[in-house]
């Protein structure tokens, strides 16, 4: 029981430890379309790939997305 614990609790911490904060932000026609938006995310890629579906659940209008 001891071991299962241990074990999920390290693969919480490094789940954790490896998502960084990505500040993105929208566009249509090379004008920014929204706030800057940020996401907990590994990589730039899911960031923008997670900013994009939340754009999209909000309805907004938007060509693409880049995340810092």
């Amino acid at each position: 029981m001891k071991k299962i614990i241990i074990g999920l609790t390290l693969m919480l911490i490094s789940s954790i430890s490896y998502a960084k904060a990505y500040e993105c932000k929208a566009y249509i026609d090379g004008v920014q379309v929204s706030e800057t938006m940020m996401v907990n995310a590994s990589k730039v890629a899911v960031a923008e790939a997670k900013a994009y579906s939340r754009m999209k659940k909000a309805k907004v209008a938007i060509d693409y997305i880049t995340c810092k």
